[in-house]
């Protein structure tokens, strides 16, 4: 992909008689990096795709001769490696896909990372929120105000149920789920909404009478999640466990038990539900254990343990996903510098 960007870049500045001189001047880079864009060693960051198709006087979909997927793929990436995206990797990332899908409007992979795209933008405001609310606190702590926009901020527990039901998606999974029934995952979304909204009876008819939900993997978990709903702590148990043993190589079930387990409390128990996680999933695995066990050893006041899974999650982003850079990891390793203070 790097060698046919750096032909076309090299191509458009020959058309206009450009030299790599004045190409790295308008773009505020070194003529070291245009040369190396244009012997196919590395590709400009996605940030400057704008500033390269004023200054060449094209759009950007003209810009690289790239097919829409080798489009999708590199914004997916940008996503994955980064942490607060500039305004200009914004711009230009939603450019794009705004392109694809003006284009091609049944490109669904193209909406779901316009989705994310714009979810990423909701994360870099929300932590920012979080900061000024947590500084008027620290200036006003019985303000009242203040710790409502902090609560509904972080989602915190125990929220006046105007700010914590979600029936609006619930509405709109029952209306999905009527035009798409076998669609396992829309019944997966849609049962935990039902039962944390205290739609119990609905939730318990879908488990037992819906095909794609009575032989599903975890439809003792979802059994279990309307006893404990509805009181019945040891029913909830005995039903989670029945889910894990009766699929013991799966992994799926381990994680809705750890799940499960930290809601109860009984972190030890959700720890080990977590190891079993990563030892049962495909490789590479996901982040997810690594992140909660960390967030349990340091509520544990285990800070050392917290830290190693820190940095198993950090060795995991570069050996097992391939992120070598950005600032997914440079969080990350400020997390290890603060637990190991």
């Amino acid at each position: 992909m790097n060698q046919e960007l750096g032909k076309r870049i090299r191509a458009l500045r020959g058309e206009r008689g450009m030299t790599q001189e004045a190409l790295a001047a308008a773009l505020a880079v070194s003529p070291q990096a245009v040369s190396k864009w244009e012997n196919g060693v590395t590709a400009p960051d996605i940030s400057l795709l704008p500033a390269i198709s004023v200054a060449f006087g094209v759009s950007i979909d003209e810009l690289f001769c790239l097919s829409d997927a080798e489009h999708l793929g590199r914004i997916d990436r940008m996503l994955a490696a980064a942490g607060d995206l500039t305004e200009q990797e914004f711009s230009a990332a939603e450019a794009m896909l705004r392109g694809i899908t003006a284009r091609t409007p049944e490109y669904g992979e193209a909406w779901r990372l316009l989705a994310e795209l714009h979810q990423s933008r909701i994360g870099s405001f929300t932590r920012r929120a979080v900061d000024f609310a947590k500084q008027a606190l620290q200036l006003e702590p019985e303000k009242k105000s203040s710790h409502s926009v902090l609560f509904n901020l972080m989602q915190g527990h125990g929220g006046d149920w105007i700010c914590t039901n979600t029936l609006e998606l619930v509405r709109y999974y029952r209306g999905l789920m009527r035009r798409v029934p076998d669609c396992e995952e829309g019944w997966r979304f849609l049962l935990p909404q039902l039962i944390g909204n205290g739609l119990l009876e609905e939730a318990r008819s879908i488990v037992e009478s819906v095909a794609a939900v009575k032989n599903h993997l975890l439809a003792k978990m979802w059994l279990g999640d309307i006893a404990y709903a509805q009181g019945d702590g040891e029913e909830a148990l005995r039903l989670w466990q029945a889910c894990v043993d009766d699929t013991p190589e799966h992994w799926r079930p381990q994680a809705f038990l750890a799940d499960r387990m930290v809601r109860m409390g009984r972190y030890e128990d959700a720890i080990r539900a977590f190891e079993a996680w990563l030892r049962l999933q495909p490789v590479p695995p996901y982040c997810d254990p690594y992140i909660c066990m960390a967030l349990l050893y340091e509520e544990m006041g285990e800070r050392v343990k917290a830290a190693e899974m820190r940095e198993a999650q950090l060795e995991l982003l570069r050996e097992g996903h391939g992120i070598t850079e950005g600032d997914a990891l440079e969080s990350i390793e400020q997390e290890i510098r603060r637990l190991r203070m």
